[in-house]
């Protein structure tokens, strides 16, 4: 370095640089000077981007980590969930199975009662038999099932409405137009119900044949013969929800067309329309005492219900005082699940046979 005020390689004397006075203005800076303060800006705005970038990157990172975790938290909760419906599911299943089970075996216990009633040497089926009482619910392992029994003969039989050959009968008519009375209902409503059961294809006044059924969607015939269950009631014309449920209890529906009416067992209103005439204090009376004092024959009802011989003889041949056909109603539970099952039997020859089985829903899980 040369020493300020030496001489120039060419001989002249370089100037010394006066001091800047206090208040006086820099100089402009050279190009080189430019080039130099432009050199440190550029590192200063490269360490600013670069840190700019480091920080996008380090939230982008935290944003995919967050995802990651949310769906793994969501895959590993929708694998919890599956997996408890699968076990509950599995259990039910389970519960299910078993109360079907309980269930089937509170019909075989009714069917050995039933069965060992054969035996009874009064030969008459009443109210205050061992079949007939009402049993509390019986706990079976972790689950208990009700059971009950109920005479079919103590109602009226709809197919006995139908004679063999396909033709209408007339006294079990009249019966049964004064038993739809009796529970409010028209009438006129047994003349579809009629046409269904009679072998012809003429309608009733206010009855339904072939042609009606086929004009509905989708159509159908109907069956002109005996009915098969008391379901079936429900394609006849007219015999809605409604009019099924009044007819429920007083009302069956057997497979043989010769059934009789058990006197001892039949409700009020059967008897009732079975004999229109009798006094209802005497009907009353009887109803009250046959669970201990049973009649053990229809000459010996006559006689408690004061009937004339003469205008009640023809109905007296519709009515009995023993049953073959029951049936028996099972409701098992196992928690928390419930099944309820209607079996109807035929008693004959020794035996008891099912007839008919049928799942029902149980009344506490009805809607």
């Amino acid at each position: 370095m040369r020493p300020v005020g030496a001489h120039d390689p060419v001989g002249e004397i370089l100037p010394v640089p006066p001091l800047l006075k206090e208040g006086t203005q820099k100089p402009p800076l050279g190009k080189g000077a430019a080039r130099s303060a432009g050199g440190f800006c550029g590192v200063a705005d490269e360490e600013k981007t670069f840190a700019n970038s480091t920080i996008h990157e380090r939230g982008v990172a935290l944003v995919t980590t967050l995802l990651a975790v949310t769906l793994l938290t969501i895959a590993v909760v929708e694998f919890a969930y599956s997996s408890q419906v699968d076990y509950h599911l599995a259990y039910n299943a389970l519960r299910s199975l078993q109360a079907s089970a309980l269930a089937r075996s509170g019909v075989n216990l009714a069917t050995v009662v039933l069965k060992k009633d054969l035996t009874s040497p009064s030969g008459i089926d009443t109210l205050g038999e061992a079949w007939a009482r009402p049993l509390p619910p019986l706990p079976v392992g972790e689950g208990m099932v009700l059971v009950r029994v109920t005479d079919e003969q103590g109602k009226v039989n709809l197919n006995a409405l139908r004679n063999a050959n396909g033709t209408i009968n007339l006294a079990w008519r009249e019966v049964a137009e004064r038993l739809f009375g009796l529970r409010g209902l028209d009438p006129s409503l047994l003349e579809p119900l009629v046409d269904w059961l009679d072998a012809d294809d003429f309608p009733e006044p206010h009855g339904a044949e072939r042609d009606q059924y086929l004009q509905l969607t989708p159509p159908y015939t109907p069956s002109n013969g005996p009915l098969l269950t008391l379901g079936e009631l429900g394609r006849i014309s007219g015999l809605t929800t409604v009019v099924r449920a009044r007819l429920d209890e007083v009302v069956s529906v057997l497979p043989s067309q010769t059934t009789l009416v058990n006197v001892n067992t039949a409700p009020s209103e059967v008897l009732t329309a079975l004999f229109p005439t009798v006094d209802p204090k005497l009907l009353e009376q009887f109803l009250a005492t046959r669970k201990e004092t049973p009649v053990r024959g229809t000459n010996e009802f006559s006689t408690r219900l004061g009937l004339e011989p003469r205008t009640s003889a023809r109905v007296l041949q519709l009515v009995a005082v023993r049953s073959e056909f029951f049936a028996i109603a099972a409701i098992a539970t196992v928690e928390p699940v419930s099944q309820a099952l209607t079996v109807r039997v035929r008693r004959h020859s020794g035996r008891v046979v099912p007839i008919s089985w049928q799942t029902t829903v149980p009344l506490a899980e009805r809607g």
